[in-house]
């Protein structure tokens, strides 16, 4: 009789746990992505940094960038200055959108600029701020009309940390390192990001461009190191965001779970 409950419970315990760890394999949806530079040598060409999307919105590189060892095979280190920053091609906004999702792995030890399509137009992402007294948390600025905000979690101290920002007409948060850093509901008369006017975007510096490479600004640019840069047009689950701190290689591919079973069925009725 003993043996039989034990049985049971033991059968009871894989049903549960199995669907619970191959639902952590699961890598993340490419559903919305809409830029994806993982910043490794292989995906360099001809000056440029390839989308690893299927949106071909790669990024002209400008100044002295350099491809170094990363926090995920290699990464992009940026020297700070104005003149040195990434171009994004064809990704470009011209009217309102509902949501929004940037995640990036960085190393840094001051201010800067991660990406930007304009604060005062649609939005920008930094490490630091110019505004709110902020020159160590995270930064994540949409418009219109503006709201600051950004985050408790230092992240100018020199050390890698992944920071992901989300954005829908709920809720906004700001994740550093797999863990939510804040969240705040989405203010009433800030559903949608942007107005209608063209903007280009700049990965490591601030954008005022209304044509492709065109006008930058602010220019607090980022300087240090930069892997995994990812956007959507989406907002990113609690889930996703783990996977993406928590993967070594294409955030695309499920992760191998940790704590593997180390029992199976036929070893439990050996066990009679």
């Amino acid at each position: 009789m003993k043996t039989t409950v034990i049985l049971k419970l033991l059968a009871l315990t894989l049903i549960l746990t199995v669907p619970v760890l191959t639902a952590h394999a699961q890598g993340i949806s490419e559903n919305e992505l809409i830029i994806y530079y993982s910043f490794d040598e292989d995906s360099l060409g001809d000056g440029e940094v390839l989308d690893g999307s299927e949106n071909e919105n790669h990024g002209l590189i400008r100044g002295d960038l350099n491809v170094v060892e990363g926090k995920v095979n290699e990464c992009m280190a940026f020297p700070g200055g104005a003149a040195n920053f990434i171009s994004v091609q064809n990704h470009h906004y011209a009217d309102v959108f509902p949501e929004l999702s940037m995640a990036v792995w960085i190393k840094t030890a001051q201010r800067g600029m991660i990406a930007s399509w304009d604060r005062s137009e649609f939005f920008r992402f930094g490490a630091g701020d110019d505004v709110l007294g902020n020159l160590t948390f995270a930064g994540f600025d949409v418009c219109c009309p503006i709201k600051d905000w950004h985050g408790n979690v230092e992240v100018t101290d020199d050390q890698w940390h992944h920071i992901v920002v989300t954005f829908d007409a709920e809720m906004k948060r700001i994740y550093v390192d797999g863990e939510l850093d804040v969240e705040a509901a989405t203010d009433t008369d800030n559903k949608m990001i942007g107005k209608a006017v063209t903007r280009y975007g700049f990965i490591g510096i601030g954008s005022e461009a209304p044509a492709f490479n065109g006008n930058v600004g602010p220019t607090w640019a980022f300087n240090g190191l930069m892997d995994e840069f990812l956007m959507f047009h989406r907002a990113l689950s609690a889930e996703e965001v783990t996977h993406l701190a928590n993967v070594s290689g294409n955030p695309f591919t499920p992760v191998e779970p940790a704590d593997k079973l180390s029992i199976t069925w036929g070893q439990i009725k050996n066990t009679r």
